[in-house]
């Protein structure tokens, strides 16, 4: 039998978007597979380098990467759920499912993994800003502008953020179209995105330079770990920064690809990745720098060098000591 007769009467256009909505909801389902995994580790390395003593520093990562968790869950049973409705509940939909993801984008099941989203995408955003933040801490003419331009981007991206949910919450109204007379979708997005762009290159480009410092003053490629490739993309959050690209260049260009990477969006790793760093004692501490400066002038050639881990509210940074 012809496999073309089971086809439904719906324009190529309309399966496209059907097709990368289901899609999405996989990678999604994929994505939220790996927060779990980071989230299981992040709390195990976290409890396990977690004594009395450090209890007070390590809370607020504790308590993040139960907060990212909790919103990824969310998001994810929300958005299948509203898979669920579109493709077998109700299917019968004029347009079919596709059109009801669109034209039903207010119903409240989705308004959960909408606030779930711009909660958890201020979490990541959060992040960024304070690794960029301890990152250049040790730089004197840099610090000022790494910390007001960051954060008013930041609480630029809270704002629309805010006026985003308005919108997609009320009736009739979803990312493509608005009520109102602006549609702040394109300048929500666009505005963390420009955000998590410019802390990825600052933070490249800091490790970078600590990467060519320690090279001259220690002559020693064991403590480079901070600056390679893996080091600075997780450091720097490149992996969100990458999937907002695939998904705001396909939704300015209205492609239906779009559809496959905003249900992604909802499930954010690079936060996690870092933390788990951050407990492992491997990310990168202010001190870093000052510190290996420090004990290079005070070693001579010949003497050897060991390194010691000690716990610290930004993470376990790097000691120095002579052999």
């Amino acid at each position: 039998m012809n496999q073309s007769m089971w086809r439904p009467f719906e324009s190529e256009d309309t399966l496209e978007m059907e097709r990368g909505w289901l899609a999405g909801i996989l990678v999604a389902c994929g994505a939220y597979g790996i927060v779990f995994t980071l989230f299981v580790l992040s709390l195990v390395q976290l409890l396990r380098t977690t004594s009395r003593p450090n209890l007070k520093s390590r809370l607020p990562l504790l308590v993040y990467v139960c907060l990212i968790f909790t919103s990824g869950s969310l998001f994810i049973g929300s958005a299948s759920r509203m898979i669920q409705l579109g493709f077998i509940d109700e299917r019968l939909f004029p347009g079919g499912p596709a059109a009801f993801e669109v034209s039903q984008f207010s119903l409240p099941v989705n308004v959960i993994a909408n606030v779930t989203y711009v909660f958890t995408n201020w979490l990541m955003d959060g992040m960024v800003v304070w690794r960029c933040i301890v990152v250049y801490r040790g730089a004197r003419h840099l610090y000022g502008p790494v910390v007001f331009i960051p954060a008013i981007a930041y609480l630029g991206s809270i704002a629309l953020g805010i006026l985003w949910l308005v919108q997609v919450s009320s009736p009739r109204s979803n990312p493509w179209s608005s009520p109102i007379s602006i549609n702040v979708t394109l300048p929500y997005f666009w505005l963390s995105l420009a955000l998590n762009v410019t802390m990825t290159v600052a933070i490249c480009g800091r490790l970078l330079f600590y990467r060519r410092q320690v090279r001259q003053h220690l002559k020693d490629a064991s403590v480079s770990h901070y600056a390679t490739i893996a080091a600075m993309c997780i450091e720097s959050a490149l992996i969100y920064t990458v999937f907002a690209l695939c998904f705001l260049i396909p939704f300015s260009l209205d492609s239906p690809v779009q559809y496959i990477f905003l249900q992604a969006l909802g499930e954010v790793i690079a936060p996690l990745l870092i933390t788990y760093r951050v407990a492992s004692g491997e990310a990168w501490s202010s001190s870093n720098y000052k510190e290996a400066h420090t004990y290079n002038a005070r070693q001579t050639p010949e003497t050897p060098i060991r390194f010691h881990q000690s716990d610290s509210t930004e993470g376990i940074t790097t000691r120095y000591s002579a052999a």
